[in-house]
C-alpha cells in the first residue's frame, strides 16, 4: 500500500507576515536610498524649513506665523497634517478661511482671508467690531478705529435684527458706498431699517425689502435743498421708502403732513 504525501498548512498570518516583511525591505531601500542621495548627491530632504504667511499684518500675521512654525517646522512636507493646522488657525474669529500650500523643497505657504468689520455694536462691556457675516470680532481701539456705522440701539441688537442690519449694510456698502460712508449709525424698527448720517439729526427711514431706494434722489435733495432750508435743524424725519417716481418725504412737523421734494 503506498502512503500519500501528507500537505502541510500554512497559518494564516503568514501572507500577512510576509507583506509585511516585503513593505519593510522596501521601506528601509527607499530611505537608505534617500539618505544616500541627501548625504552624496545634495537632494533635499523635502522637511519643512520654512513657513511664509501673507494676507494679514502686524499682531495677527505674527500670531499665524508662531502657531504655523511650533505645527510645521522640522515635519515632513508631504505629511504635515494640515488639517490640524487649519483648525488652530481658523480657530481665531478673525480669521475667514485659510489656503495651504506646499511649495517643494522646503516651504509651507499660508494665505489668510480675514474678516472685515461692517458694523461697530455697542455692549455693556464696551464696542465691539461686528463682521459681514455676524461674528463679533476685537473691541474698538485706536489701533481698529475703522469709520463704520454703530449700532448703538438696544432695541436694535437682538438676532433678528442684528441679521437685517448686516444686510442692510452689506447691500448700502455695495450699491451705494457714498451714502455708506457718511453713516453714523442704524437702528432697526419694525417698519425697516433706519439710518443717521453725519451732519444730520433727524433719522432717515429706508425700505426693508430695497434699502438703496430713492438714496440717490435723497443725496441730490440734501446737498441741494436741505442744508439750505432755514427749517433744517427742525425737519423730523426722512421717508424714503415710497414711491419710485423722484419724490422724497420730508417730516417737518410731527402732527402735519409731510412735504414732498422733488428731484
Amino acid at each position: 500500500m503506498s502512503l500519500l504525501p501528507v500537505k502541510r498548512v500554512r497559518p494564516a498570518w503568514m501572507p500577512w507576515a510576509k507583506g509585511v516583511i516585503v513593505l519593510g525591505l522596501l521601506g528601509a531601500a527607499g530611505w537608505g536610498a534617500l539618505e544616500l542621495g541627501h548625504r552624496f548627491l545634495g537632494l533635499q530632504r523635502l522637511v519643512i524649513e520654512q513657513v511664509t504667511v501673507t494676507g494679514c499684518r502686524g499682531e495677527r500675521l505674527a500670531e499665524v506665523q508662531r502657531v504655523a512654525e511650533q505645527a510645521c517646522l522640522g515635519k515632513p512636507l508631504f505629511w504635515v497634517d494640515v488639517e490640524s493646522l487649519r483648525s488652530q488657525v481658523e480657530s481665531r474669529r478673525w480669521v475667514r478661511t485659510l489656503l495651504i500650500r506646499k511649495d517643494p523643497p522646503d516651504r509651507l505657504s499660508l494665505v489668510v482671508e480675514e474678516r472685515k468689520p461692517l458694523l461697530w455694536i455697542v455692549r455693556p462691556k464696551g464696542t465691539y467690531l461686528l463682521s459681514e457675516d455676524g461674528i463679533l470680532l476685537d473691541r474698538v481701539s485706536p489701533a481698529n478705529l475703522t469709520p463704520i456705522p454703530v449700532v448703538a440701539d438696544p432695541g436694535s441688537q437682538s438676532d433678528a435684527a442684528l441679521v437685517q442690519l448686516l444686510r442692510t449694510a452689506s447691500r448700502l456698502k455695495e450699491r451705494q458706498p457714498g451714502f455708506f460712508d457718511r453713516l453714523s449709525e442704524l437702528r432697526w424698527n419694525p417698519k425697516g431699517p433706519v439710518a443717521y448720517i453725519e451732519g444730520f439729526q433727524a433719522p432717515i427711514y429706508l425700505s426693508r425689502f430695497d434699502p438703496c431706494n430713492n438714496i440717490p434722489n435723497f443725496q441730490a435733495i440734501y446737498v441741494d435743498d436741505l442744508v439750505k432750508r432755514k427749517d433744517f435743524d427742525r425737519i423730523h424725519y426722512v421717508d424714503l421708502r415710497w414711491g419710485t417716481d423722484n419724490y422724497v418725504a420730508v417730516g417737518t412737523d410731527e402732527e402735519a403732513p409731510p412735504t414732498q421734494r422733488s428731484r
